[in-house]
This record gives structure tokens, C-alpha cells and sequence, in this order.
């Protein structure tokens, strides 16, 4: 069994590695921006995941893949284990809704397959929890069997909250060996 404080350790270590990811957008790294890679809108609503007002309350930044901002061939090459899910990205500063207002009532942050499919929810996560020095780790969970699963990290500042959201994709049952 782990105890507190290993488990203290384990989640700044995790929170850790998350906001250093998110540090990188400064160095050369830029979320996707082409048109064929998946990019899915994210709010917090109102209610729990089961029972969800579908009126978005605060819009969140678009959910996508993180590429190198790069015209180098193969700057965006998948490398190493191929068959590791990829993982998307979302970080929005400043929502207009302070922690404390967020923890007030019931509320989830939900993520829809596109714009154009907004009614198609692909995972959703309720927030509530521990927060630890300002920030609090929530779980995302795919549903209808979407597949996506995630993290999200709330961060107070001042009156507004900053959201950040890692979301992993399925797998696909054909995907490709590692290479060589």
C-alpha cells in the first residue's frame, strides 16, 4: 500500500511532468494545425458526466495533438514504441470562473469529437477532489466507448482558474510494431 506522503510525492512528480510538457509550447512546439489531425473542442459544463447540462458554461482551448513547430523532415515522426497511444494537448488560461466557484457546485470538463459533431461527447470528467498548492488533477473517462481517456489539471489564479488537459486516443487494433 502506498503511503501518504509516497503518494503526495507521486502526484507533484506527475504535475511535475505535465506543466514541464506544457513549458515546451515556448520552445519550437506548437499544437496541430492540420486539418487532418483530429482537433476537439472542450468546455466545462454545468452538472455531472451522467448528468450533464449540454449548455457549455466556460469554453476551453481546442483539445489537439502536439507537433514540433518545424518544417524539418520527420520533426513530427512517431519514434519508438509505435503502438503507444498519442497524446493530446489543451491548455487554457484565465477561465473566467474562479477554483472556488468551480468546487461550489457540481461541474465537469467535457470533450466533444469536433465542431462540426459537437453533439458527440468522447470524454468527461468530474471536478472535484484535493486540491494541492492551487491545483487540482481531475480524471477523464471516454464515453460510449469512445476509447480517449485523460487527465486534467486545474490551477487557481487569482479569480480565474487555468485548465490544462492531457487526452490520450485509442488504440487502434492495427496499429504498427515498433521500429526498427
Amino acid at each position: 500500500m502506498i503511503s501518504g506522503r509516497a503518494r503526495s510525492l507521486k502526484s507533484l512528480s506527475l504535475g511535475a511532468l505535465l506543466v514541464g510538457g506544457l513549458s515546451l509550447t515556448g520552445l519550437g512546439v506548437s499544437l496541430a494545425q492540420d486539418p487532418a489531425i483530429p482537433v476537439h473542442p472542450a468546455h466545462i459544463h454545468e452538472g455531472t458526466c451522467d448528468d450533464l447540462n449540454p449548455a457549455p458554461l466556460q469554453p476551453l482551448s481546442m483539445v489537439s495533438v502536439l507537433q514540433n513547430d518545424s518544417d524539418e523532415e520527420g520533426a513530427n515522426t512517431p519514434k519508438g514504441v509505435l503502438t503507444a497511444g498519442r497524446v493530446l494537448l489543451s491548455s487554457t488560461e484565465g477561465v473566467e470562473m474562479s477554483m472556488e466557484d468551480i468546487l461550489a457546485g457540481a461541474h465537469s470538463i467535457n470533450i466533444h469529437l469536433s465542431e462540426a459533431e459537437i453533439d458527440t461527447y468522447i470524454a468527461c470528467g468530474e471536478i472535484g477532489g484535493v486540491t494541492v498548492e492551487g491545483d487540482l488533477y481531475i480524471g477523464l473517462r471516454g464515453i460510449e466507448d469512445s476509447g480517449y481517456s485523460g487527465v486534467a489539471r486545474l490551477s487557481e489564479d487569482g479569480d480565474s482558474t487555468n485548465v490544462d488537459i492531457f487526452l490520450t486516443e485509442p488504440l487502434e487494433d492495427n496499429a504498427a510494431t515498433p521500429a526498427a
